[in-house]
């Protein structure tokens, strides 16, 4: 469904977060200089035919929320095979951030209830930096809820849309290292994901597959991913979704990463 996918918008929230503290009796912070800098890119594919999407059961406030074509968004394969909504993240720490990338990063992540559905459905946040933003734009109430590990549970409640109380402001006070899932308690169809981390470099792919994390400091580094269905995405190269890459300055492409239909069966 090329015109339902495109509706979708997979657009993560930018995470960044500043240098390790000082003090800490480990080994030495990880530098570069003002240069060298690399970027990390590839593309996921979903090795076998487009799947068709599962249209989701609607059973409540269904005025407003039937009249939308709401499907499952666990598995979002595009036309060509890209595999959207795949995290790739950073896994080594204290690693020296660029300055340009605190300097542009955003002061909120936005989710939106739209249509009945979470808008985008997979998001990042840089937890130091970023305030999570949650608005509702639909004529029904919403709920949102999540429970970080380690970290304050959230339950909110949102009024119909125009109106007061159609948004909230919160904050995550520590990294995860997997995504948190968010679940809207009024509608069970409803769900997306965060993950909040403690540096910028993170992607999440996007509807063609591909997926770009900038400006990561030169070196060995050791990264991971993540997919909603198969949790950490792991191949014979990738044990538990781990690999490490040496960066080195420019563009450093991971080609294109095909997955096989079984991993993402249900």
């Amino acid at each position: 469904m090329p015109d339902e996918l495109s509706r979708r918008r997979f657009v993560a929230g930018t995470a960044a977060a500043g240098a390790a503290a000082a003090g800490f009796r480990t080994p030495a912070v990880l530098r570069a200089s003002d240069a060298a800098w690399g970027d990390l890119v590839g593309r996921f594919v979903y090795g076998g035919p487009v799947p068709e999407r599962r249209k989701l059961t609607v059973d409540k406030d269904v005025d407003c929320c039937g009249k939308f074509d709401i499907r499952d968004e666990s598995l979002m394969v595009g036309p060509d095979g890209g595999l959207a909504n795949v995290y790739v993240y950073l896994h080594t720490r204290r690693v020296q951030v660029c300055p340009e990338l605190e300097a542009s990063t955003p002061k909120q992540v936005k989710l939106d209830n739209l249509d009945c559905i979470f808008q985008p459905h997979c998001m990042a946040i840089w937890c130091e930096k970023q305030t999570f933003y949650i608005v509702n734009s639909d004529p029904i109430a919403q709920n949102v809820a999540y429970s970080p590990l380690g970290d304050v549970p959230v339950n909110v409640v949102l009024s119909p849309a125009p109106g007061a109380n159609v948004s909230a402001t919160c904050r995550f006070a520590r990294e995860q290292n997997v995504p948190v899932a968010i679940a809207c308690n009024y509608h069970p169809w409803e769900s997306a994901y965060i993950l909040p981390r403690s540096n910028p470099y993170l992607a999440i792919s996007a509807a063609d597959g591909t997926f770009r994390i900038a400006k990561l400091p030169v070196g060995r580094l050791e990264f991971r991913a993540w997919q909603e269905r198969i949790k950490f995405v792991a191949t014979p190269q990738w044990p538990k979704g781990r690999f490490e890459v040496v960066i080195r300055p420019g563009v450093n492409d991971l080609g294109k990463i095909k997955l096989p239909p079984e991993k993402f069966a249900v």
